[in-house]
Order: structure tokens, then C-alpha cells, then sequence
């Protein structure tokens, strides 16, 4: 494969021509999960403490909507994870002790309604699970009504939702005032509009009853979602719906009703049944005596019969022939036995347990460290890479960092790999951790269903325990920072109801800088629930404890992106508690800690890297992402120049053909052996896009032009 090199001396030159914020849609072909009731967390007990748990909230997320894997009708469904965590050490120390935990549901009502595949509308409409349950066809259940002239689109309303068996049109989302005397965008707000107002009549004509998306295609004023108006599918005219009525000239006017108190109601959950014995993730963390059992569980395992490829007994057994007989092994479709993979992860484990939050990494003269982006899933391009770099060794440690796994259908192989690598060469193979080591994407973006496929999930289970262990930095010759996603956000941390993606409209850069000798002592092991981002902002500045720096810190070393404009600006992956953060902050980050550069990934970027900002560099090395993305991979090379500072050379590659298996095919194997993780909504999502915010693709067009994307229509990696 070709590749191209880029000389550089820490000044990189942009990446060249920007692609267009993809379509998942057309990519992410598997329907959404939600568990059913999740209760606890994984907590890392103190030395000496019996404490093992901490009571959360556990509301599950919505995900990607969109075919069958194989081409099945769309499934409106919610997403994997009401059972995530967010407990930390001695969490519920902190707060006094364990706390009863408290359950979240996400699922609605299961009689059936039409279907509304997600992205056949252009707008930013769409249910969201905090969405509620209502009619607008009952008079006796309105309080008062209110007419409003628009003058023009848009009026500030960014988002309606439906009600019963999709009927009527609410507001949930506007903007709560107007910025300047004469904002478009304050029109809704300083004429009374109200969130929780239902659309009556639009320029004369009752529209009670009406379907949800009759009403939108009648009144069409909406803050636009550039997610769905870039995708393929939209750009290629395969938007099917034919539209009832012509959208009414502005200025008009708009009756709303202001409903009863009561006349609105919580969806009522429809929990699927859950038969006897059938498998969860585990929820509790792992003592030593645990991991010890399951070892010996392990190596009660029969050896395969008729097995001819690489055997793994333990890491003092690698060298660079297994290594590479295990890439070729794997390339033909094999995969080690199932003891051996146990062991290989428990091995890694234990590694990885004796590793840090924030490690110290020295490039020597002679030396070259390689850091390689998100890798999702694909073996193929992954093997294509080595080509290139050659395999770990003494004079070429490597860095991933981060999403090794989920979308691509090879995420066994990859993690498989990069395990041994890491076995064989500890202290020349690193990792940080990204947003898809963790359980709630795993369950939702492939990992735990070809893990269950290819062996089964209770290994699935040890992966989790590993990638809780993974640290998240690394620090290259005290110059370098290397991170899966951003940077500490803003202090207080507090959240701006309205705020846009305007440059001018920003949280300004922190008066005191995080400094890394806090980072270091960021207890790492957790895992993230979607109450984790609601409760990582606060409406009002307040002191924080410490396990919620810590977890406010990790959701932005996983999640957070840079924008151009300065100070912190809200994103686009998360409805609440995710930053995006400007030049000045990375300028001030960097200055403090005398640093030279940060590297991140996270995003897709065209040339597979970019200099985002003069000391902050993307590296994503997943080249035709999902197999739609047209992005080039790229891997970057740190090697201490004639004046001792680490020098950055990117290398760029595109994607090698592999086997015909689409994205995501795994994801099957929930569907069909584990439904009772699954649940479907009777509130068809539309433009739902990914709302853990999983698509990469945002960053493209110029993310500070785009409008606020509401929750649950983000399609972001």
C-alpha cells in the first residue's frame, strides 16, 4: 500500500480538503439496544475496604437507528445501557456509605405504530427518551391557549416531539432568550412560548390530531440538524416520504395550547421479559481471588481438536514468530482457542492493573514512538499498518490510543493482537483507553456480540475489566501529551441552557489551568452511564467532591473535542455534560504544563490527521471509516530531534480490501440470542442519528458554523 510521509517539526501543515460529515445511517446497519434494569457499578474498593459498590442512577441512552444488519426492517429501540456505572474507588465512601441504588428505564410502550425509520426527515426533530406522553385532541386537558406571528424561520423552537401513537407536535426545546434586541432566534422565547406548548393551529388550520410529521412538513421551523442534512442518504434523494402539505409562508401565525397539569404523563415502560438464567454483563469489579477462579475456570477448558494455529500459555511464551504467525492466523479467519484467549486477557489484566492513570513515557536518540489512532474493528487496515511501521520492538515502542474495538467486524483480531503485543513487550507497547472501551458502547457497537459470536460473553466480561484498567495519558518525554479525546473542561463546570455553537457564544478558558499532577491522581477505574453526563455539570457553581472531578475529567479525556472558537462551547455527541474546547484553552493547557503538543483522535479527519490548533494534533487510524467515510488512516511518529525535543512525522495510507462482512455484523448476535437486552419504542426516533454521539464525523465541516444538534441526534466516534 502506498503511504505518504509528511516531514514536520511540530508545526504540522492542515490536513487539505475537508469531507463532509458522513452519513451513519447508511453505515451503522443494526438496530439499538437498552437493557432492562441495571442497579449497580463497579467500584474499585479502597485497600482494606469490603466496599465494592455505589449506587447510581441507570437511564439508558438511545443509539443508532437503522436497518437490520442484513437488511431487515428499522428497529426504533433504545440503547444499550441503563445498567452503566460511573461508580469510582470508594465512591460510596465519599458519600457516606452505599446508597440504595435507584433504577432507570427508557423502554415505552410496545403496541405497535407506523414505522418512521430514523433520517427520513431533515429536520431536528425526533423523540428523545426524557420525551413525555400526551394527546392534543382532549379539550378538556387544555389550561389556555396562545397565539404568536413568526416573522421568520427560524423562531428559536429546536425541537418538537409527538405524543400518543405520534400525534401532535410539543415543543421540549427552544431557546430560553433572545441574545441581541431582534434575534431571530429569541423570536419563540419573547413572544411566550413555552416548552411544553402544543401546536394548535399554523396559519389558520387546525392541526389537532394530525400526525406528528404532517405538522412539521406544515410548519417547518426548526433549528436545522446538519448531521442529517449531510448524510448520503439525504444528499442522494432516497428520503422516501412524500410530504402531505407545502410548508406555510412566514410571517404566520402559530396557536399553541398550554396543557393541564397532569395531562402530560412519563411513557410507561414495557420491560422485555427476561428468561430465567439469561446472560448480563457483570456489574461488580474483580478481586484478586476472582480473577483467580477464573483462570482456573479457564484452564479447565478442553484443548481444541485439530488445531493448528498459534497457542498461548503465558507471556514469557512471545516472541516475534508467534506474533506474527498469530496475524497471519487470524487473517485466514482463525482465532486462538478459548482458554488460550481467557488467558491472554486475564494476563493483560494483571499488566494492566499495575499501570497508572497518567503514564511517563521516555523516547530515547534512536528511538521512534509510534501513536496510532482509533482502529474500530478493522484487522485488515491494522495489518496494512504494521506493514508500514514494523512491530513493536526496542527502538520502536508504539501508543494506541483508544477505540480499538466496535464498528468493524474484526474487533477479536485487533484487541486479540494488540494484547499479545502488549504481553510481549510491556514496556514498549502502550494504550490509553477511548469511549468505546467501555461497556455501554460495547453492547452497542459490536464488541459484546463478537465476543459472544467468536467465544462467549463471560469473556466478554473479562475484556471490561481490562479496558477499566487501561490508563488514560501518556506524557512523552515530559513535552508530549497524548489523550484519547480533549482536555479538562471549564471551572466551575457549570451548564448554559441556549448556548450555541457561535465562537462568541463560550464558556472563557479557566482562571487556573488543570495542572497534570492532578490528572495523576484521577482514580481511573469506572465506568460511564448516561446519568454520568447529566451529573457532570452543575446548574450553579458549587465545590466539587473528588470521584466527581475525577469523573467529570475522564468524560472529558474520552469524549471532549476542540473547536475553533475560543473558551469551551457545548458538543454535539452529548445533550448535556460534553465540552468542545478552543485554542485558548489548549494554549493555556499546554503553557502550564510546559508542554509542546497534545495528541488526540477521537474524530475522523480526511487526511486520517490534522492540526487542529498550533499545540493539539488529531491522529485517526481507521481509514473509509465503516466502509463509507472515503478518509484516508494515519499514524504519527515521535522522534527526538538534533536539539533533544521530540520531532512529528504523520503518515497517511487508505483502507485495503477486506473480506465482504459490513460493519457491525456481529451485532446480530444480541439480537437473536439475547432480545431480552433489546427493547423497541413505541416513539419512532427520526434523525436520531447516534446518541452516544458516536460518528467522528462532525468535525469536517467547520463544527462552529453548524447549529445546536439536540439529544439524541448526534452522530459522532
Amino acid at each position: 500500500m502506498q503511504a505518504n510521509s509528511d516531514e514536520m517539526a511540530m508545526s504540522c501543515r492542515p490536513s487539505g480538503s475537508m469531507l463532509a460529515p458522513c452519513a451513519l445511517a447508511a453505515v451503522v446497519a443494526s438496530p439499538a439496544f437498552v437493557t432492562p434494569l441495571w442497579q449497580s457499578a463497579p467500584s474499585r474498593a479502597s485497600p482494606g475496604s469490603k466496599e465494592g459498590l455505589s449506587g447510581i442512577d441507570a437511564v439508558g441512552e438511545s443509539a443508532p437507528q437503522g436497518g437490520a444488519p442484513q437488511g431487515g426492517a428499522a428497529m426504533a429501540a433504545g440503547a444499550a445501557v441503563g445498567m452503566l456505572m460511573g461508580a469510582r474507588a470508594v465512591a460510596g465512601q465519599r458519600r457516606g456509605g452505599h446508597q440504595k441504588p435507584r433504577i432507570g428505564l427508557t423502554a415505552r410502550r410496545a403496541a405497535a405504530v407506523r414505522e418512521l425509520r430514523p433520517r427520513d426527515r431533515t429536520d431536528g426533530h425526533g423523540w428523545i427518551k426524557e420525551d413525555p406522553q400526551f394527546t392534543d385532541t382532549d379539550n378538556a386537558s387544555v389550561a389556555s391557549t396562545h397565539t404568536v406571528t413568526f416573522k421568520k424561520r427560524p423562531s428559536g423552537i429546536k425541537r418538537y416531539t409527538h405524543g400518543m401513537d405520534g400525534k401532535g407536535a410539543m415543543v421540549m426545546e427552544m431557546a430560553e432568550k433572545a441574545r441581541y434586541p431582534g434575534d431571530p432566534l429569541g423570536q419563540a422565547a419573547v413572544a411566550g412560548v413555552k416548552k411544553g406548548f402544543v401546536v394548535k393551529s399554523v396559519a389558520g388550520k387546525d392541526v389537532r390530531g394530525w400526525d406528528f410529521e404532517d405538522i412539521m412538513d406544515l410548519l417547518e421551523d426548526y433549528v436545522p440538524n446538519p448531521d442529517v442534512q449531510s448524510t448520503a442518504a439525504f444528499k442522494s434523494g432516497k428520503v422516501t416520504r412524500e410530504k402531505k402539505n407545502k410548508q406555510v409562508d412566514f410571517p404566520a401565525e402559530i396557536e399553541y395550547m398550554e396543557l393541564k397539569e397532569g395531562a402530560v404523563t412519563a411513557g410507561a415502560p414495557a420491560a422485555s421479559a427476561m428468561p430465567k438464567g439469561a446472560w448480563m454483563p457483570r456489574l461488580s469489579p474483580w478481586s484478586d481471588e476472582d480473577l483467580k477462579k477464573e483462570r482456573e475456570r479457564a484452564m479447565a477448558f478442553p484443548d481444541p481438536a485439530n488445531y493448528t494455529g498459534p497457542r498461548y500459555t503465558n507471556a514469557s511464551s512471545l516472541d516475534e514468530a508467534w506474533i506474527k504467525k498469530l496475524i497471519a492466523f487470524q487473517k485466514d479467519g482463525g482465532n486462538l482457542p478459548k482458554k488460550d484467549a481467557y488467558l491472554l486477557v486475564l494476563d493483560t489484566i494483571a499488566r494492566l492493573r499495575s499501570e497508572t492513570t497518567l503514564m511517563d513515557v521516555v523516547v530515547k536518540p534512536g528511538q521512534t514512538l509510534t501513536v496510532f489512532g482509533d482502529l474500530h474493528g478493522q484487522y485488515f487496515d491494522v495489518m496494512n499498518m504494521l506493514d508500514m511501521t514494523g512491530l513493536p520492538s526496542e527502538t520502536k515502542p508504539f501508543l494506541f490510543n483508544g477505540d480499538f474495538v466496535d464498528r468493524g467486524s474484526w474487533s477479536i483480531e485487533v484487541i486479540t493482537l494488540l494484547f499479545a503485543m502488549k504481553l510481549k513487550d510491556p514496556d514498549r507497547v502502550y494504550f490509553n483507553r477511548g469511549n468505546h472501551e467501555m461497556l455501554e458502547a460495547n453492547i452497542i457497537y459490536g464488541f459484546a456480540g463478537e465476543t459472544g459470536s467468536k467465544y462467549d460473553l463471560e469473556l466478554f466480561n473479562l475484556f471490561s475489566e481490562a479496558f477499566r484498567n487501561l490508563p488514560l495519558l501518556h506524557l512523552i518525554n515530559k513535552e508530549i501529551l497524548v489523550v484519547h479525546a480533549g482536555l479538562p473542561g471549564p471551572r466551575p463546570r457549570v451548564w448554559l441552557p441556549g448556548q450555541t455553537h457561535d465562537p462568541e457564544d463560550a464558556v472563557p478558558v479557566n482562571v487556573q489551568p488543570c495542572m497534570l499532577d492532578e490528572i495523576r491522581t484521577v482514580d481511573r477505574y469506572t465506568e460511564l452511564s448516561p446519568n454520568s453526563y447529566k451529573a457532570a455539570v452543575d446548574d450553579s457553581p458549587r465545590q466539587e467532591e473528588k470521584y466527581e472531578t475525577d469523573t467529570r475529567m475522564i468524560i472529558d479525556f474520552l469524549w471532549a473535542d476542540p473547536r475553533g472558537g475560543a473558551g469551551y462551547g457545548p458538543s454535539y455527541r452529548k445533550s448535556r455534560g460534553v465540552f468542545m474546547f478552543g485554542p485558548d484553552v489548549t494554549q493555556q493547557f499546554a503553557q502550564a504544563n510546559k508542554l509542546k503538543m497534545v495528541i488526540r483522535s477521537h474524530e475522523v479527519k480526511s487526511q486520517g490527521w490534522l492540526q487542529d490548533h498550533p499545540s493539539l494534533m488529531s491522529v485517526f487510524s481507521a481509514p473509509n471509516y465503516l466502509d463509507t467515510g472515503g478518509n484516508s488512516g494515519a499514524f504519527l511518529q515521535l522522534t527526538p530531534g538534533a536539539d533533544g525535543t521530540l520531532d512529528i512525522k504523520p503518515t497517511t495510507f487508505t483502507a485495503v480490501p477486506h473480506p465482504d462482512l459490513p460493519a457491525m455484523h456481529h451485532q446480530q448476535y444480541i439480537t437473536n440470542k439475547h432480545p431480552h437486552l433489546t427493547r423497541t419504542m413505541t416513539k419512532k426516533q427520526k434523525d436520531m442519528g447516534d446518541e452516544f454521539g458516536d460518528s467522528d464525523f462532525a468535525g469536517y465541516a467547520g463544527p462552529d458554523d453548524w447549529e445546536e444538534v439536540e439529544a439524541g441526534q448526534k452522530v459522532k466516534a
